[in-house]
């Protein structure tokens, strides 16, 4: 599996300003998340227990509102599984009636057919364009391996360039030995995605959730070790991402004031999703300020995502940074979309860049002029 590298950056309360140097807003670009799975026959032997359909249930329940989503299966044929529309409530419920249908029965793996027709229509560039490509087989089209080396050929001569030009990133998942690393590699490097090889579909909740934070932007507060995360009045919605170890006690949650909630709380602002595939997504709106813990084992990839009208708007980092590369990052903290530029309040800033790989430290630094 690839390395995965994290940057983060840490801010309380503020904006830096480096110097003389103008600062000026950054576009906010809307997510456009397009997922592509395999459903050919040798998923039986590589995803016997249909791992996929939970794994694309979470990044479908993780999509924020106002993005773009759709999803294709693919096989000999391609069909639109999910339609490409806005993501709502609405669209949440009948997408994940559709995973249901994700299958393992169809003949040969059309890599290039579902790329063509999957972003025939790509957004602009005010969009961050993002496909996610999972399979677990070689380009094969045809019985006659002249013709899959020519689809394999198109897709490196044609497809690819097409998607560069157009501003697509193409996340690639490699599920099982015997798919093409190679291609799926190369068509996630080429259009500045990013590539993860999975040997055991157990893994494809994490793997999904990854390329997913790589797709869409999601606003997070930091978990402590001790399970503990901290919330301030500006936060109107908080989901918790808790991945639950085999055999571990069911998923509590202490509130500031020290109440205990789980996942029979009957409360209307309180939704919690207990997934049998192993974790737990509890969303809670007008969540209480002060500190939370999580009472459950502590995971890397557990996750706190919040709404907030305060935000830290950001350029977009590009996922594959080669070491000694340098490259231009504006960070911006705004109010309802506007920015905050008063030096009374900016006065008050702290942030610091962090790095991070395979979730250990490499570095981190405060940042302040």
């Amino acid at each position: 599996m690839a390395r995965m590298n994290k940057i983060f950056f840490s801010l309380v309360l503020g904006l830096i300003i480096i110097g003389e140097r103008q600062v000026f807003a950054v576009e906010t670009q809307i997510d456009d998340v397009r997922i592509l799975i395999d459903v050919s026959g040798s998923m039986k032997k590589n995803d016997p227990d249909n791992l996929r359909r939970p794994a694309l249930d979470l990044v479908i329940e993780l999509l924020p509102d106002k993005s773009t989503a759709g999803v294709w299966t693919f096989a000999k044929y391609v069909n639109m599984l999910v339609p490409h529309q806005s993501v709502t409530s609405s669209w949440r419920e009948k997408a994940k009636k559709q995973t249901k249908k994700i299958h393992s029965a169809g003949l040969f793996t059309d890599i290039e057919q579902v790329l063509q027709q999957a972003t025939v229509n790509p957004k602009s560039r005010r969009h961050r364009n993002s496909v996610i490509l999972l399979s677990d087989g070689l380009v094969d089209i045809s019985p006659d391996d002249t013709l899959s080396a020519a689809s394999k050929k198109r897709i490196i001569e044609q497809v690819i360039p097409r998607l560069k030009q157009a501003n697509v990133a193409v996340h690639t998942i490699a599920l099982s030995s015997g798919s093409d690393k190679t291609l799926l590699r190369d068509i996630a490097l080429s259009t500045g995605g990013w590539y993860e090889q999975v040997d055991d579909a157990a893994s494809l909740q994490r793997t999904f959730l990854h390329l997913f934070e790589k797709s869409a932007k999601r606003d997070t507060v930091p978990i402590a070790e001790e399970n503990q995360f901290m919330i301030d009045a500006s936060v109107t919605e908080m989901t918790i991402l808790v991945f639950r170890q085999a055999g571990s006690p069911a998923t509590l949650l202490q509130t500031p004031s020290g109440q205990q909630i789980d996942a029979k709380t009957i409360d209307e602002n309180i939704r919690w999703l207990n997934d049998e595939s192993g974790y737990d997504l509890i969303t809670i709106n007008q969540p209480a300020v002060g500190e939370w813990t999580i009472q459950a084992q502590f995971d890397p990839d557990n996750r706190v995502m919040v709404l907030t009208d305060l935000q830290l708007q950001t350029s977009q980092l590009p996922n594959n940074i080669v070491s000694g590369e340098y490259f231009d990052f504006d960070i911006q903290l705004t109010n309802n979309d506007q920015l905050i530029d008063r030096p009374a309040f900016l006065s008050l800033v702290d942030v610091s860049v962090a790095q991070e790989t395979n979730n250990k430290l490499v570095f981190e630094e405060n940042i302040n002029n």
